[in-house]
């Protein structure tokens, strides 16, 4: 009781005694830093990419009775439950994220939010969200959306504490936004769409592999289960590396294969998956935290490029 209490004060009353003995400036600045807040709840960078890989699955199967209102609704609803999923991910590991150097100053550990306001904010971004894809598109992508916030949420989330495998599961959930822009664009899933899943899904790994290397002593203060744990050497991480690179390789090999792409593309993407191959090399003859870092970097150039290299083949090849 007391604790709601003193909640309640904080919203309501802290605020009104800002502005009466301070003024309206100070009001200001509270009130935008409150909202800098909440928004970094959503982290906006990894929201970028899911963002960005659901605007990939729509564009390649649009047709002419797709609609550009389609479109500002996926992106909307997207953005909406991807950042709800992200301050619920938040929300579940502020305990966690207070112990590890790299998120001890989140909203959450340091305070600047509360954990009621970070847990109404998650459920009511990710409610609207969901109302705002099945409404605006149709009940499969909604569906999608939901299920791949449930399964964040519900699987990923929990199994960073018990399992190294939360790597391989959590890649199956970032692979589903390009889904939800398949199933926004046509209103059904076809077998097409499971190169585009492939290339998200084996994009993913090298990226988190490089990222639980880099902060492997961190992830061990927070409890979290990483395969960086139990390889002393990086031999390990750079071997599971090199085999989600050739997959991802494989996977937009596929997308040319089944015509969703020109000789263009292909030369693109083989000149993209050559680059990203030689770096990880670089990681497997020296396993350091530089090359580690090289590795999160090609990774994150790699996406936007291959995403870009694949919509600039769809409009103008």
């Amino acid at each position: 009781m007391d604790r709601d209490i003193l909640h309640i004060n904080k919203i309501i009353i802290l605020p009104n005694m800002i502005e009466k003995v301070f003024g309206d400036r100070a009001y200001h600045a509270y009130s935008v830093s409150k909202i800098e807040n909440y928004i970094s709840l959503t982290k906006p960078r990894l929201l970028a990419s899911v963002i960005l890989s659901a605007v990939l699955g729509f564009v390649l199967p649009m047709s002419l009775s797709n609609t550009f209102l389609q479109l500002i609704y996926l992106l909307f609803g997207t953005a909406l439950m991807g950042g709800g999923a992200n301050a619920l991910n938040q929300w579940m590991e502020q305990v966690p994220d207070s112990l590890m150097y790299r998120t001890k100053n989140r909203a959450l550990p340091t305070g600047k939010l509360s954990a009621n306001e970070a847990l109404s904010f998650g459920i009511i971004i990710s409610v609207v969200g969901f109302i705002v894809l099945w409404l605006g598109l149709n009940a499969l992508t909604a569906g999608l959306g939901m299920l791949t916030l449930l399964s964040y949420i519900l699987v990923y989330t929990p199994l960073k504490q018990k399992s190294v495998t939360n790597t391989w599961f959590g890649g199956i959930t970032g692979a589903l936004p390009p889904v939800m822009g398949w199933a926004a664009a046509r209103g059904q899933l076809e077998w097409e769409v499971l190169p585009i899943f492939a290339l998200l899904y084996f994009w993913q790994l090298p990226h988190f592999f490089a990222i639980a290397w880099m902060y492997r002593d961190d992830y061990k203060r927070g409890g979290f289960k990483m395969l960086s744990h139990y390889d002393k050497t990086g031999q390990k991480t750079a071997v599971h590396m090199f085999t989600n690179c050739l997959m991802l390789y494989a996977a937009s090999l596929a997308i040319f294969l089944l015509n969703q792409g020109s000789l263009i593309y292909l030369a693109g993407a083989s000149a993209l998956g050559l680059v990203f191959f030689a770096v990880i090399t670089l990681f497997y003859q020296e396993s350091t935290q530089e090359n580690a870092r090289k590795v999160f970097l090609a990774s994150i150039i790699y996406l936007p490029l291959m995403i870009g290299i694949l919509v600039f083949d769809r409009f103008f090849i």
